[in-house]
């Protein structure tokens, strides 16, 4: 019988706390925005700035919604 260790891999994670409260929307949009654009180091400035750009309309967007969902919330509550 021939056996092989186990080997596992979690990958790469970012671990961030707070002090007396969860994150707020601002936060989360941030999050959803840097997971959805990713802007190279090396790629052209133009290309760069449109990603940027991008970016931001990504995280304005995903806020909305956020807080969209968190009043729908409130409202389901009472």
């Amino acid at each position: 019988m021939f056996s092989e260790p186990a080997e596992l891999q979690i990958g790469k994670f970012n671990v961030v706390t707070t002090t007396n409260g969860g994150h707020d929307p601002e936060f989360w949009a941030e999050t959803i925005a840097s997971r959805v654009v990713s802007v190279g180091g090396n790629c052209h400035p133009v290309i760069a700035q449109q990603a940027e750009a991008f970016k931001e309309a990504v995280k304005v967007t995903a806020l909305y919604y956020i807080k969209e969902a968190i009043k729908s919330d409130r409202t389901t509550l009472t």
